[in-house]
């Protein structure tokens, strides 16, 4: 027996769990919960980027009354570029994680989740080259939340195109 693609409209057996034209999943059991869990590990990562944001904002605004002249312009740059890299990691996790959730648009999702993850190693990188870095702190604190959950997303979504609404 034959049936339409609600999708593309195109003929296909009936028994298809996604179109083979169009990769439309057609049957409840085509979606996964990896996406599902990819978009909720972006939700995190962009969470943990925000609360970053907030952290280096703050160290901003104070860095003068923490440190000599000196000394504060030399974390000046450290600490804008972990501004920088935690604000583009909260804005494409966030939309990473809600168009993973809701299925919508692979492509974008895809770009914005790579971004998110180069945003977290960015973030990561900087926090193991602040002056006085230890490597179990940028570990666990950069490495783990920003960085490893975005790319574990990645690594979930990539190989689920046919679950994403166009």
């Amino acid at each position: 027996m034959v049936s339409a693609c609600p999708k593309c409209g195109r003929n296909m057996p009936d028994d298809s769990v996604y179109c083979p034209y169009c990769g439309y999943g057609v049957k409840p059991s085509a979606r996964t919960s990896q996406v599902s869990a990819a978009g909720t590990l972006l939700l995190v990562a962009a969470v943990t980027s925000f609360v970053f944001w907030v952290l280096s904002l703050r160290a901003l605004a104070q860095i003068y009354s923490w440190y000599p002249t000196g000394v504060a312009g030399g974390w000046l740059l450290y600490d804008q570029v972990l501004t920088v890299f935690s604000f583009t990691g909260f804005l494409f996790g966030l939309l990473s994680g809600l168009l993973s959730l809701a299925r919508r648009n692979y492509r974008v999702t895809m770009l914005f989740a790579v971004l998110c993850t180069i945003s977290g190693a960015g973030a990561w990188t900087t926090s193991m080259i602040i002056p006085y870095a230890k490597w179990w702190y940028s570990l666990l604190y950069y490495f783990l939340p920003d960085f490893a959950t975005a790319l574990i997303g990645v690594v979930l979504i990539y190989p689920r195109k046919p679950e994403f609404k166009q």
